[in-house]
């Protein structure tokens, strides 16, 4: 006759493993807006992910580093502007509608590196900025 009694010690830890790892499952895809099927979130990660890589290679920021202008070339759709210091200050707030090229009065803002955030329906991007 075979003892199970080592088996029913360990039975319990690893249907309470079991289901911890379920609930934690469970628990990731419910906290990214998932219920069951994977893709269709996939699919918008993907397209999202398109449309940022080709705003972010359409649209142009000279001349870098600026002492006073900064032009926005290619702005197309894109809704807002905002500019941010190294720390995440919010320095600079432009609405641009239907522009394609936008001039921003950079001269009141210290020297330093400064981040660019453009804002579109669809995708933001951040770029880069020298202020001089």
């Amino acid at each position: 006759m075979t003892d199970y009694s080592p088996m029913k010690r360990h039975l319990p830890g690893i249907i309470l493993s079991s289901i911890t790892c379920c609930l934690f499952i469970l628990s990731l895809t419910t906290a990214s807006g998932q219920t069951g099927d994977v893709r269709p979130f996939q699919a918008r990660s993907a397209a999202t992910d398109s449309l940022a890589q080709s705003l972010s290679e359409r649209i142009k920021i000279f001349p870098n580093p600026v002492k006073s202008e900064l032009i926005a070339d290619h702005i197309d759709g894109i809704t807002m502007i905002e500019i941010f210091d190294v720390t995440g200050n919010k320095c600079l707030n432009e609405v641009c509608n239907s522009h394609s090229q936008m001039i921003i009065e950079v001269s009141q803002l210290r020297k330093g590196i400064y981040f660019i955030r453009f804002i579109s329906p669809g995708a933001t991007i951040m770029k880069r900025f020298i202020k001089e």
